[in-house]
């Protein structure tokens, strides 16, 4: 369903509001139909750094399910390394690995993801000893992850990141919504569009057992 039939419907029930104003909700009820049901899932990929520790996630990021380097899966780690040696400066006594590693592991470190190698006391600092460097090699790191829709811009020919069948659920959500506004406010309209938008999430969930895909990349990310 195309931008400008999801703004006609809703204006059905809310002719008072505007195109903009329209958009905006039906993008805040993407993002949480999206949230709720887990439907979309987006693979992202990017090249790693020989050196590197983070790169940047997608903002559309919700949840990382898998993380594959060089085709291989690799294991999240519990926690994180005592010691980040993502910046190498001999002043800091941290140097650039001299080795490297195929057993490899990620975390997440404030919105960032981290690649890491485990080789035996890799990194020493300040009388402590880390198991863990950054990734010395360049890889391909692929992220399979449950992410947020791309917002609908000002383009009404553009279509949602979400399944056709789904799309009007997100017409209920902002009907709903607008049922709680002046000048329209009716609670019993508001609840029922509320319950058509709930009943929708259920079927969300279990489509999301298909694995429905979408693929993606990360923005690249130096630090």
């Amino acid at each position: 369903m195309k931008q400008l039939e999801l703004l006609e419907l809703v204006k059905q029930h809310h002719p008072e509001m505007g195109y903009t104003e329209i958009r905006k909700s039906l993008n805040r009820a993407q993002d949480d139909y999206c949230a709720r049901t887990e439907l979309l899932k987006k693979t992202f990929t990017q090249n790693t750094v020989a050196g590197q520790r983070y790169y940047k996630l997608d903002d559309n990021i919700i949840k990382i399910l898998r993380v594959q380097v060089n085709d291989v899966e690799i294991p999240r780690l519990i926690g994180s390394p005592i010691i980040d040696d993502d910046e190498f400066d001999s002043e800091t006594g941290i140097t650039s690995a001299s080795s490297s590693s195929n057993e490899r592991y990620w975390y997440i470190d404030s919105g960032r993801i981290g690649i890491v190698e485990k080789i035996l006391n890799a990194v020493t600092r300040d009388d402590k000893t880390s198991d863990y460097q950054s990734i010395s090699e360049v890889k391909e790191m692929r992220l399979f992850t449950v992410a947020q829709g791309l917002d609908l811009g000002t383009d009404l020919e553009q279509e949602l990141d979400l399944p056709s069948q789904f799309h009007e659920s997100l017409v209920h959500k902002v009907v709903s919504d607008g049922y709680l506004l002046p000048p329209n406010i009716s609670l019993d309209a508001h609840k029922i569009f509320y319950t058509k938008y709930m009943e929708s999430v259920k079927e969300g969930r279990k489509y999301a057992r298909s694995n429905y895909n979408q693929t993606g990349f990360i923005k690249p990310t130096y630090f």
